[in-house]
């Protein structure tokens, strides 16, 4: 890649409108006094299960999205280069969900049943609030730590080449280059620390899965539901980052980098973790059905059969399996950024309402979403794309010190589509 052209792209900073800034802050502290207000009154479980919902949707997408970076290292893949700052930026709401969850042990009670009542030994030594707490904080602080070093080591890749010319935090990350001596020292790390990160995420977020949504049924149990809850949460973060990376690539003029072949291969992803999805979710029912487990289908039977949540289950898995089925299967809506930016529109939004449906039936016998939950919901909704712009704002929006990243137009691909 020319080098005038990379110092270009690296010194080129995204600087959205502080309009968008004003209406996200507003956002963020509606969400914040809704919930208090929540909390402290008549409405108090509510409040603490659409946070619950929340927590586990934003915390997995933020931490999905570090966990697609990792795979693009893993597999060398360097057709997603130009999406890999992207996907990166997710990482800057890990630190907001860690204390997301702590104070998510604040409201135990209303939300965690098992925290109030006893379920048969030995699910109760596994579910003991201290253990409970224990395993979670630490698996999530572990892994929160590891993905920021990650992320630190990634963009120290990129702005060490033009350390003189940074100030502020980029110019503490690049602080100490040694050229070519770092480069090498970046990329070891960089390698040995995707493939961690990735099996802590599968560890971690199984665990979480178990003790914040399977739990909260005394008598579902499911081998496959961890891995069910973190592709589902992978899947949001490649909806996700098609999504923003449309924005900022219309945005900062990078059609020449992010191009349509960047889309059709994450339309591609987009298709098949869907249907990897929807696998893993039949996975679970099978069992019951032919192992004759009627214990079990109280689970399936109220979100399936009784309404109010069987026609929004329906709704999840049309958003989150039909529609991008039926819609990726052609070439052209996959190469078409807007067109593929509202497929992964819907299926982000179904996978908001998936965690709805497995949390609030197990909690509640109706649906209750009003102007409270709505509030709550724009709160998580906006502090998420607040942290992914200040992220863009401050470091470079493309790896441009990366060893694989293309260059400006080539598609990544060794023999093309």
């Amino acid at each position: 890649m020319d080098e005038k052209a990379k110092e270009e792209l690296l010194l080129k900073r995204a600087r959205p409108p502080r309009w968008l800034f004003f209406i996200l802050i507003l956002l963020m502290i509606a969400g914040i006094v809704t919930f208090i207000s929540g909390v402290v009154g008549p409405h108090a479980k509510e409040a603490w299960q659409i946070y619950l919902v929340n927590f586990l949707f934003w915390a997995g997408v933020a931490q999905a999205g570090v966990v697609f970076s990792c795979a693009l290292r893993i597999t060398s893949g360097r057709w997603g280069r130009p999406l890999l700052r992207i996907s990166e930026a997710f990482s800057s709401f890990i630190p907001v969900s860690f204390v997301l969850l702590l104070v998510l042990f604040l409201g135990r009670e209303y939300v965690l049943p098992y925290a109030t009542e006893h379920y048969h030994h030995p699910k109760d030594i596994w579910l003991s609030i201290p253990f409970v707490f224990a395993r979670n904080v630490i698996g999530i602080f572990i892994l929160s730590v590891l993905s920021l070093i990650y992320v630190y080591y990634s963009l120290r890749q990129d702005l060490g080449e033009v350390k003189d010319r940074l100030s502020g935090i980029c110019g503490w990350i690049a602080s100490d280059w040694k050229g070519e001596e770092d480069k090498r020292r970046c990329w070891d790390r960089l390698s040995k620390l995707a493939p961690a990160i990735a099996l802590i995420y599968a560890l971690t977020f199984s665990i979480i899965a178990w003790d914040f949504i399977m739990s909260l049924d005394p008598h579902w149990y499911s081998t496959l539901f961890g891995p069910f809850y973190f592709v589902a949460s992978f899947v949001a973060a490649l909806g996700a980052t098609i999504i923003l990376s449309s924005f900022v690539r219309r945005y900062l003029g990078l059609q020449d980098y992010i191009t349509q072949f960047q889309f059709y291969d994450i339309g591609k992803l987009l298709l098949g973790f869907s249907m990897f999805w929807v696998y893993l979710m039949f996975s679970q029912f099978l069992p019951i059905w032919y192992g004759n487990m009627p214990e079990e289908t109280v689970f399936v039977i109220k979100r399936v059969k009784e309404e109010p949540f069987r026609t929004l289950s329906w709704v999840v898995i049309s958003c989150c399996f039909f529609f991008p089925f039926v819609t990726l299967l052609p070439r052209t809506n996959k190469v078409v950024p807007p067109i593929l930016a509202f497929i992964a529109s819907v299926s982000f939004v179904g996978f908001w309402l998936e965690k709805f449906v497995l949390v609030i039936p197990s909690l509640s016998h109706g649906i209750e979403f009003g102007l409270m939950q709505l509030l709550i919901t724009l709160g998580f909704f906006a502090t998420f794309v607040f942290m992914f712009l200040v992220f863009i704002k401050s470091f470079p929006v493309l790896p441009v010190g990366d060893p694989l990243f293309p260059g400006k137009g080539d598609s990544g691909h060794s023999g093309g589509h």
